[in-house]
């Protein structure tokens, strides 16, 4: 069986190579084109290896344990089949603006409770925007600001410009299930630094803690997240990393280096 996989895993990558050459003539008059073959030919080349060393599990679970947090940034990916262990729709208990909308389970309940504080305390109008979200559908959504940021910008500084804006496939926290983006009626449900002027948005900024989360990209921080300010941008870290956070006024990044340093420990 191993024999036929060697074999196999070796067919497959003369036929991926067969197929790219001969497509790639079509495609060196269109820079963007000839990078989706490319693209094309190394996934064809992971699917294979897959094959070959009989990896059929393709959901790596969240790991909250170690070190008690996770951080993803383009310094820090995840691999494409990178995925929640368990997820939840939240749009069955709480106002969103599609569904289903998944979070992480844990980040999900989390999530839950905060919304019914928030009515608790009159604020009704939040509304999640967008959860988990796969490799692929990052992928779409970052080419197509990347291909908004060229017609403005030469290719390079296009890419650079597009992933301050929404982060390049493996680079973001969607794709685990524990961030959230959330908007208002106030500012008709937009995903907007407006946001950041909201009754939502204030109730957010003195009690998300509360409940696990923290506003994961505030103002003045790109140098350092290397994301723009999001004020709807919400990243569950577990109630003891959300006051720790809160309380020191830092980002993730940040905290992550302090932390790893020990200036948490116990």
């Amino acid at each position: 069986m191993r024999r036929f996989a060697a074999f196999f895993l070796i067919f497959s990558i003369i036929i991926s190579i067969s197929y790219t050459t001969a497509y790639a003539s079509h495609a060196l008059s269109n820079r963007e084109l000839a990078s989706g073959v490319i693209n094309r030919f190394f996934d064809m080349i992971v699917d294979s290896a897959r094959v070959y060393l009989s990896v059929t599990d393709e959901i790596a679970p969240v790991s909250l344990t170690f070190p008690d947090i996770l951080l993803i940034n383009a310094d820090n990916p995840v691999p494409r089949y990178f995925h929640p262990e368990s997820m939840i729709d939240i749009s069955v208990y709480v106002s969103t603006t599609r569904s289903p909308l998944l979070l992480e389970e844990e980040a999900a309940s989390a999530y839950i409770n905060m919304v019914a504080s928030m009515a608790e305390y009159g604020i009704r109008d939040l509304a999640a925007i967008s959860g988990f979200r796969d490799y692929e559908h990052q992928t779409r959504i970052h080419e197509a600001e990347v291909a908004r940021q060229s017609r403005h910008f030469p290719r390079d500084e296009a890419r650079r410009r597009a992933a301050m804006i929404v982060a390049a496939p493996g680079t973001s926290e969607h794709q685990s299930g524990l961030a959230i983006d959330v908007s208002s009626a106030e500012v008709g449900f937009s995903l907007s630094a407006r946001f950041e002027n909201t009754i939502a948005f204030a109730w957010l900024s003195e009690n998300a803690h509360k409940y696990g989360f923290i506003i994961r990209y505030p103002r003045d921080s790109t140098e350092i997240t290397g994301v723009i300010f999001e004020p709807w941008h919400l990243r569950y870290v577990g109630v003891d990393h959300a006051a720790r956070i809160f309380e020191s006024g830092i980002t993730l990044e940040e905290y992550m280096d302090m932390y790893l340093l020990g200036a948490w420990s116990e």
